[in-house]
């Protein structure tokens, strides 16, 4: 069963003017490879999203680590400091 679908006649020459449209093919067989390249393309950027939202999930859980640690170490660091002071007070060199 063939349907009739009116095209005004820029959409008909942009539809010409596309690579996949070579000599000898249909409008219905450009129509198939514009739907083909619709879901390649739909599926590529799922994928790709899917990827990108699990590197930011990571990049999340590294950034808490992160700041986890700096709080870690500035503790540490102010644990040295005060243990640095005490030491210089007791009369030990650095």
């Amino acid at each position: 069963m063939a349907t009739t679908i009116k095209l005004a006649e820029e959409t008909k020459k942009r539809l010409e003017s596309l690579d996949i449209a070579e000599k000898g093919k249909t409008f219905d067989m450009l129509v198939n490879d514009l739907i083909t390249h619709y879901r390649e393309n739909k599926k590529k950027y799922q994928k790709g999203y899917k990827e990108w939202e699990k590197g930011m999930k990571n990049y999340d859980l590294q950034m808490k680590k992160y700041k986890q640690d700096s709080k870690e170490f500035e503790k540490e660091q102010k644990i040295w400091k005060k243990l640095l002071k005490w030491a210089k007070s007791k009369g030990f060199k650095e």
